[in-house]
């Protein structure tokens, strides 16, 4: 009986040592939170060959009154790849985030849906915001293959979102589209609406400055403009029809 109070005696002396000397948690700073919106938080790009890359550009907006900080933006696979800044957003300041979709394998011949997610993760509330890319990727005959020269991948973005200027935004009656310090001479330029339905395809001189586009009997919403240069990624832009 003596030797069970005594070991009991020395389990209570050993748990109140161990208690004493575990270091109390450090308590993990709190970050204020701010707001982010975002033009719209879909976006569909419309149509491409499989083969093409896309890199489609949403535009976020700090609307919070503390700085924005992005802490990770993670695509749902592994050909999705988005680029963020990196540097803390002032309140009313806005940015740019590119999502990079990469069609290789995705196609079929009439066309594939295709629709990838990217989280953001940021000082918000919830933390996560979810942004969604979209649209069909067409898979070429056989015969058309023979005869169209295959699409040129780039495993980088390779066109800043800069190269596409797209003003006014939002538009009412005319849209005015001006490529900027890329070496080539002709562009496609495609616009679809938020179904992916096409709504123009036009090539257009790309030393010619700005090129105006009638868009007064296009429905009030929002639209993707597609921009594609023989070599390089598409690259596309959304703008609101008012």
């Amino acid at each position: 009986m003596k030797k069970i109070i005594s070991l009991s005696l020395c389990l209570v002396s050993f748990v109140t040592i161990m208690t004493a000397q575990t270091p109390e948690a450090t308590p993990t700073p709190t970050v204020p939170t701010t707001s982010i919106e975002f033009t719209d938080t879909e976006f569909n790009w419309g149509e491409l060959i499989e083969g093409e890359k896309i890199q489609n550009v949403f535009t976020l907006t700090n609307t919070g009154n503390e700085p924005l900080v992005i802490k990770n933006a993670k695509g749902s696979c592994g050909c999705t790849v988005p680029r963020w800044p990196r540097e803390p957003l002032m309140p009313g300041e806005s940015a740019e985030i590119l999502v990079q979709f990469d069609s290789k394998g995705k196609g079929k011949i009439g066309g594939s849906k295709q629709a990838k997610r990217v989280t953001i993760t940021a000082n918000t509330d919830p933390a996560n915001t979810y942004l969604t890319i979209k649209g069909v990727v067409h898979k070429l005959e056989k015969e058309e293959k023979q005869t169209k020269p295959a699409a040129v991948r780039n495993n980088n973005f390779d066109l800043s979102s800069s190269v596409l200027s797209v003003y006014p935004n939002p538009a009412a009656e005319v849209l005015n589209l001006q490529i900027n310090d890329i070496d080539a001479e002709k562009a496609l330029i495609e616009i679809y609406d938020a179904t992916g339905q096409k709504m123009l395809s036009q090539n257009i001189t790309v030393s010619k400055g700005s090129t105006e586009f009638d868009i007064s009997n296009y429905p009030s919403g929002i639209y993707a403009v597609t921009l594609k240069v023989e070599g390089k990624n598409r690259l596309a832009k959304q703008f609101i029809k008012s």
